[in-house]
């Protein structure tokens, strides 16, 4: 009997040091592979005013009519050329602001049971990447970019954790997976007019890429106006970890690990060029 229960609790170790080996293995060294970068935002081009050349043709026809003299080549139409001088400068209230990481996170938050006990546990990164367009004239034609993070980098209370994380969870320490994307596609809130010191709450609405799957989000946010060179945005969105296909792997000092998963953004934008 007792030699039973010995090859029992030495398969049992045998299987918890596999699972824990893989795990180890599996989430890689968590060093990005290369600098976090965003799509930058496409304005339209500032239409200049143009030029036009007299019709050539009708020129030279008068002039033939004035002088006899004139022959067929001399009447010729001659190559039109146009400036695309502008007569007067546009100017525009849009300033174009980029996140600075080194001001920055993004994280996400869980509740679990670990060794019996709740508990938060809190993930978080400073690689981030995005850019903002605000007209302070008219804010609803403001523009919020795609905002690339790199979920390789999470980091938590526990390096074991942050492993599991790269590795069976998010699948992150492979390239495919190591980035995940916030695409905006509506933003709710937009006021009339915006100046520094405003604080603005907006839902904004768009499409989270993680580990491969895509899903609408929606973040409860505030924008701070803080001045013409800086703005801040903090906001939060539940999504369910099931959704992204999200699994635990079975550790034993760990039950009970929630669906619901707490997305946190804590951005400072910069204006670009002032």
């Amino acid at each position: 009997m007792a030699r039973r229960i010995g090859i029992a609790l030495a398969a049992i170790a045998v299987v918890v040091l596999g699972a824990v080996a893989y795990v180890w293995f599996s989430g890689g060294s968590g060093e990005p592979s290369t600098e976090v970068t965003a799509p930058p935002i496409t304005s339209a081009p500032t239409t200049a005013a143009t030029t036009t050349a007299a019709d050539p043709a009708a020129t030279s026809t008068v002039a033939a009519e004035s002088d006899p003299t004139t022959t067929v080549a001399e009447t010729a139409p001659t190559a039109v050329v146009e400036s695309t001088e502008p007569e007067a400068a546009a100017t525009t209230s849009a300033v174009l602001y980029r996140i600075d990481k080194a001001e920055s996170s993004v994280g996400f938050e869980i509740d679990e049971i670990l060794n019996g006990n709740p508990f938060r546990v809190v993930g978080v990164t400073t690689e981030v990447a995005g850019e903002v367009l605000i007209d302070f004239d008219d804010p609803t034609t403001s523009q919020l970019g795609t905002i690339v993070i790199n979920v390789r980098t999470l980091a938590t209370d526990s390096g074991f954790r942050d492993r599991a994380i790269r590795g069976p969870i998010l699948g992150s320490s492979r390239d495919e997976n190591e980035f995940a994307m916030f695409e905006p596609a509506d933003i709710e809130g937009l006021p009339d007019r915006v100046a520094v010191g405003d604080r603005v709450s907006l839902r904004i609405t768009g499409t989270f890429t993680l580990s491969g799957e895509a899903r609408s989000v929606t973040f409860d946010t505030e924008v701070s106006v803080v001045s013409e060179e800086r703005i801040e945005v903090t906001g939060t969105a539940t999504v369910l970890r099931s959704d992204f296909g999200l699994t635990i792997p079975d550790v034993p000092s760990v039950s009970g690990v929630a669906d619901e998963l707490l997305l946190v953004i804590d951005l400072v934008a910069v204006a670009v060029g002032v």
